[in-house]
């Protein structure tokens, strides 16, 4: 049970239990509520720094590590406790507390062979009317990054998936979905310049591919890129939906791309989503009809055993399909809204992902440290080398030092990295005829 809100002799709320809000409470371990009260007692903590020691205690019991405790045995020296001011010895103490949590933070994850289960909400449909504009800049474009260029179509409203790491997890609060019942309506308001080329995808608020061709979506879809040759249209997704696909006339200029990582991720961070045997076994279905085809790994995840991990994994869609098949790879890493992280520490009571060594990115976002990041896609660039020069690679909402560090260049604006993805990818459908 959590405890009432102690006081002290003049009858004030203490600290400790204003700083924490009654739902971390709840979920704090007993000996850690504990410590939070007295490290306000004993050693005058500030309401900041009893803020942050509740988010560490979740942090540690979510990655299974151990809790952080006072004593010799966790590395907190009997001579911080005792000498000083209670502020003085506090002072200390924090910053020793700080330091090993920012260890344990920093090191490789280890996850279970086995996943715990989440308690995950199960979701239902409802119906909408698209308004206003539903064509736009991908979202996560930024003038600080070496973006791409590529335009959304925003279609369906939430996800049954239930990715640990996904912006929609602080979006939406409701477990439903929107789909729209006037699609082709708001297509037919999308006008192309007939001059520019266009890659447009559908992912921003939802799954491309998960809900199959419910509403005529898909159907919807096929038509518009069919009505604007100089367009591609990317399905991207982490499902094994492809029944409609294989069912139907695809234009040429829609393809279909998986986003990709080792199974021990999927399981542990990746939730109601396809396996990755399901996830290629479907794309190769794919590419068997014809349709084009492209991967995505991201977000990478540092853990242990990574190198080796994402090497068979990407050893195994080398041996799996052919250049000429694949339209293009990406490679990126976890990225963060600020505000993301206590709405996420709440829901997923037994994920990693937070276990991270961060920094803040030029446009805001939280995300690995520089060096763990140029670690991942040096061993993935290293293992994508039989492709080089025939499927074009590129890093995601990464930023010039990085493409500078690991590509050996990086390209001075969007519009010249537009030209380079478009150049690439046409070519590889002008060689394609319709499905």
């Amino acid at each position: 049970m959590t405890p009432e809100a102690p006081t002290d002799g003049s009858l004030q709320p203490s600290k400790a239990f204003a700083a924490v809000d009654a739902e971390t409470r709840a979920l704090l371990p007993p000996q850690d509520l504990a410590l939070l009260f007295r490290l306000e007692k004993d050693f005058a903590f500030s309401f900041q720094q009893l803020r942050l020691f509740a988010r560490w205690s979740l942090d540690c019991a979510a990655w299974g590590e151990p809790a952080l405790r006072l004593g010799a045995e966790s590395g907190i020296a009997a001579s911080l406790l005792s000498q000083g001011q209670p502020r003085q010895k506090g002072e200390r103490l924090f910053q020793a507390l700080q330091a090993a949590y920012d260890a344990l933070a920093s090191k490789a994850k280890t996850y279970p062979a086995e996943s715990p289960k989440e308690t995950l909400p199960s979701h239902k449909f409802v119906e909408k009317e698209l308004k206003g504009r539903i064509f736009r800049l991908c979202p996560a474009a930024s003038e600080k990054a070496v973006c791409c260029n590529l335009k959304v179509l925003n279609i369906v409203d939430n996800c049954a998936m239930a990715c640990s790491y996904c912006v929609l997890q602080n979006h939406y609060d409701e477990a439903v979905i929107a789909v729209p019942t006037n699609l082709k309506a708001k297509l037919a308001e999308v006008q192309l310049v007939p001059e520019k080329r266009y890659r447009i995808g559908t992912g921003e608020y939802s799954d491309s591919l998960l809900w199959g061709n419910k509403n005529d979506i898909l159907r919807d879809l096929c038509d518009f890129a069919l009505a604007n040759p100089n367009a591609i249209l990317e399905l991207k997704t982490k499902s094994a939906n492809i029944g409609w696909i294989l069912e139907n006339d695809i234009p040429a200029n829609v393809c279909c791309t998986w986003s990709l990582n080792p199974q021990i991720i999927i399981s542990n961070e990746e939730h109601k989503t396809a396996s990755l045997d399901r996830r290629l076994d479907a794309a190769r279905a794919v590419a068997d009809k014809g349709v084009k085809v492209g991967f995505h790994f991201h977000p990478m995840f540092y853990f242990d055993g990574w190198e080796a991990e994402y090497q068979a994994l990407i050893a195994r869609v080398i041996a799996t399909f052919r250049p000429e098949e694949v339209l293009w790879v990406s490679l990126g890493c976890i990225t963060l809204l600020k505000g993301f992280a206590q709405d996420f520490r709440l829901k997923f009571r037994h994920s990693k992902l937070l276990q991270m060594e961060t920094e803040i990115t030029q446009d805001g976002k939280i995300t690995y440290a520089f060096h763990v990041r140029e670690k991942l896609y040096r061993n993935a660039l290293q293992a994508l080398e039989p492709w080089k020069g025939s499927v074009f690679q590129y890093l995601c909402m990464e930023h010039k030092p990085m493409w500078d560090a690991v590509m050996g260049f990086a390209y001075p604006n969007m519009a010249v990295f537009d030209d380079a993805f478009n150049d690439s990818a046409f070519a590889k459908l002008r060689s394609s005829p319709v499905a």
